[in-house]
């Protein structure tokens, strides 16, 4: 027996983004990475979320720790 499914996807774009690159440097080392800053809100008038994502996947943890930072940063140079 199979069961129903139905996909929709909007023709129109929700939002879009504008994506940064960057890096951090860590033990001589730098790591860099993409700064994604979504243009636009949803429905209740809220911004989207920016993002960050690694180039690569062997970035060490305290590194990655720094997400909310780079973001923080990001934001206040806006």
């Amino acid at each position: 027996m199979e069961k129903e499914m139905q996909i929709s996807v909007n023709k129109n774009p929700s939002f879009t983004e504008i994506w940064f690159e960057g890096f951090v440097e860590f033990e001589n080392k730098k790591h860099y990475f993409w700064l994604i800053y979504p243009q636009g809100k949803d429905d209740k008038g809220e911004s989207y979320e920016t993002e960050l994502r690694w180039f690569f996947s062997g970035v060490p943890k305290e590194v990655r720790a720094m997400y909310p930072k780079i973001i923080e940063s990001f934001k206040q140079k806006l």
